[in-house]
């Protein structure tokens, strides 16, 4: 080893050999704080040697503005390494400078990472193949040594003299031999048969060791067993993958844009496990179970588990003022706490309004992925950066497009071919995957997918032959949607006209989904039985009765008889609509009967059980996703009673799904109001005081 590397080992070996120390009088040493101080660690890699990935800067943008605007982090104890900066050793050196000597017990400290993940062989026998996060190559070490692993992180965070340590891994190990997934980029790299730890990782390692009073039998024993210091966030288990997604102007981690805008909505109830459920619910609509966010720790067990261990946060909130522009007339704000789904589609007049006394309104001037500006449109002189926002009128353009990616897999005529014929169906637009954002995928469907899309009992028979057919943009076929072997591009593009048409009329009942921040009083709880197993509540409500959660999105077995339960907390009735997409993606309505007689609205402070009869809602097989939206407004839904007409049955299939979800918009946008100021003949203006959209997924198995 040259001179200057091992001066460099020798530096963060001496801020080792102070771990111990610092474990053992850390209170005789440093003066107790009135209050718990909360230190961050935040690393995101772009740019490696072979290979990079495109969202991990914007994870740290935006678990940064969440630690600070939510969670009340100072931004001086927010420590953020990028890409060259993110090598090995200044990770180590950050993690022990930063964190461990700076830590008290009862300190709030968290640690993201998000990057390529990897299996290595870091030894001669089989316990020694685990998982390593891939840092940044460092010019100055003789030997490439660009990972963090497992055992590193684990004794790092047993140095620390805090339990309330929040651990987020956005990276993935598992690599198929590829990197694009669908419309996804996969977070993993494959492992390196020669890889080594260095010397000087070794003897680090050993120093944390002794330490912290382990040997690496007990410390890969606690790993495996889930023993860690407070509670780790994992993007997915060890054998899935880990993907980072294309929106609209920019790049981020599936996991953590989808966990953090859950945080950014979160209440003081709101518990851990239900944000990250949340979670797990979109990002399962894009890679279906092919990505499970996963929780382990010592302190996940705890009751309530709060976010950071954080129990005192700010309010909910959609985004924040950054920057105050022209004497305080127009305004730079960050939007992380929209829905994914609805930022996407976000149009240029929508209204938000500022956290303070006078509520002063702004509106959307020009967007640029997360970042937005807003002119003033009521008088404020107390205009601050931090302030946080809320949305007060939702607008999207009535014309919004399915956006289809066609797969790179297929050849140059075939993505030439799918992109004419997608293109000359109606609100239907086509991109090549991994370069825009897109909802679904078009590709080939190979007789393997096939198979493992089947259940045991379609398999007993003729296996279909491969043809053209859609896919979550993670690649993960979507039922009933895969057309016969030597079927032309054109000829399966219109068969498909239909399917595409059902998933545009689910997008647009997406884009209402608003119901942390609604202003109806309106609770909503999905039983089996008696027993809730899903609920939601919007912020005028009181609390809703915390249901039990494993993370997970929600698993029902085939023949499970479910039901809503829908309470008013208004002092007038409430309209109400259930409409979704059934496991198979067919477009339904639940058609609820009291008394002989649709039932369509609830009087004030009563509830309405949907269905009354137990029998008349069973879950049916096979497997898949389904996605249910219960629409509330203060006004009835004429215009889409009157496109769906009438009908027996409980649960209805609409072939017209799209012209009754946009019937939905049209009431919905009629109930508020247009202010002068919105341009109604292009736009859908939703005002959040006349309505609430809870949206239900749930797994069947």
């Amino acid at each position: 080893m040259k001179r200057r590397s091992l001066l460099q080992a020798a530096g963060i070996f001496c801020g080792a050999w102070g771990v111990d120390q610092l474990l053992l009088d850390r209170a005789g040493r440093v003066l107790a704080q009135p209050t718990p101080r909360k230190l961050a660690l935040l690393v995101g890699i772009n740019q490696y040697r072979n290979s990079s990935l495109n969202g991990c800067l914007t994870d740290l943008e935006l678990q940064r503005e969440l630690l600070i605007h939510r969670f009340g982090f100072h931004p001086s104890d927010i420590v953020v390494l990028t890409n060259q900066k993110a090598t090995r050793s200044q990770i180590e050196t950050h993690f022990i400078e930063h964190l461990i000597r700076q830590a008290q017990p009862d300190d709030v400290v968290v640690f993201h990472f998000s990057g390529f993940g990897s299996l290595q062989r870091l030894g001669t026998t089989a316990d020694d193949i685990q998982p390593v996060l891939l840092t940044a190559d460092d010019p100055k070490e003789d030997t490439i040594a660009n990972a963090l692993s497992q055992d590193t992180l684990l004794l790092l965070l047993r140095s620390l003299a805090t339990s309330q340590v929040t651990t987020i891994l956005d990276a993935g190990y598992f690599y198929p031999g590829y990197s694009q997934r669908g419309n996804l980029k996969l977070r993993s790299r494959p492992s390196d048969p020669a890889s080594q730890l260095i010397q000087a990782e070794l003897e680090f390692q050993e120093t944390l060791l002794v330490s912290t009073r382990l040997d690496r039998t007990q410390a890969r024993v606690r790993w495996r067993s889930g023993q860690l210091p407070g509670v780790v966030l994992s993007a997915a288990t060890d054998q899935q993958f880990a993907t980072e997604s294309l929106w609209n102007g920019f790049s981020a981690g599936l996991f953590t844009y989808a966990l953090t805008q859950q945080l950014w909505q979160a209440t003081p109830e709101t518990t851990l496990r239900i944000s990250l459920q949340q979670a797990s619910d979109l990002i399962a609509k894009r890679v279906d179970s092919k990505q499970q966010p996963t929780l382990i720790g010592q302190k996940k067990r705890d009751r309530p588990l709060k976010p950071f261990h954080i129990a005192a946060i700010q309010p909910p909130a959609d985004g924040v003022i950054r920057e105050i522009e022209d004497n305080g007339k127009l305004v730079q704000l960050w939007l992380g706490g929209l829905p994914p789904q609805v930022l996407e589609a976000y149009s240029l007049g929508a209204v938000l309004r500022v956290e303070t006394d006078d509520q002063p309104l702004l509106q959307i001037a020009e967007r640029n992925g997360l970042i937005a500006k807003a002119r003033l449109l009521t008088e404020s002189a107390n205009l601050q950066v931090g302030q946080r926002v809320r949305e007060r009128i939702r607008t999207f353009a009535k014309d919004v497009k399915l956006a289809i990616a066609i797969d790179a897999a297929l050849n140059r005529v075939e993505r030439v071919d799918a992109v004419s014929a997608l293109s000359g169906l109606p609100r239907v637009s086509a991109a090549i995957a991994g370069e825009q954002a897109a909802d679904y995928l078009f590709s080939k469907v190979e007789e393997a997918t096939q198979v493992a899309a089947l259940t045991s009992d379609a398999m007993k028979g003729t296996i279909p032959p491969a043809g053209y057919g859609l896919f979550s943009q993670g690649r993960d076929a979507i039922a009933g949607t895969a057309g016969e072997s030597g079927e032309a591009i054109k000829l399966a593009v219109r068969r498909l006209a239909p399917r595409l048409q059902t998933l545009l009329g689910a997008k647009l009942l997406s884009l209402t989904t608003n119901s942390t921040v609604s202003q109806l009083a309106v609770r909503a709880s999905l039983e089996v039985g008696d027993v809730k197993v899903a609920a939601q509540h919007t912020e005028r409500s009181s609390a809703a009765t915390v249901v039990p959660s494993d993370g997970k999105v929600l698993a029902l077995p085939a023949g499970t008889p479910i039901r809503l339960r829908i309470e008013n907390g208004e002092l007038s009735p409430i309209h109400f609509l259930v409409l979704g997409l059934d496991h198979q993606g067919s477009g339904i309505l639940l058609n609820p009967m009291q008394n002989g007689q649709a039932q369509t609205s609830i009087a004030p402070s009563e509830a309405a059980i949907v269905p009354q009869s137990p029998t008349d809602w069973i879950i049916q097989a096979p497997s898949g996703l389904a996605e249910l939206y219960l629409i509330c407004s203060r006004v009835p839904f004429q215009q889409a009673q009157a496109v769906i007409g009438s009908g027996t049955g409980f649960v209805r299939s609409l072939p017209n799904f799209l012209e009754v979800a946009q019937a939905v918009l049209q009431d919905l946008h009629r109930a508020g109001g247009t202010p002068s100021w919105i341009n109604a003949s292009e736009l859908f203006a939703l005002d959040v005081n006349v309505w609430t959209t809870f949206c239900f997924s749930y797994q069947v198995v």
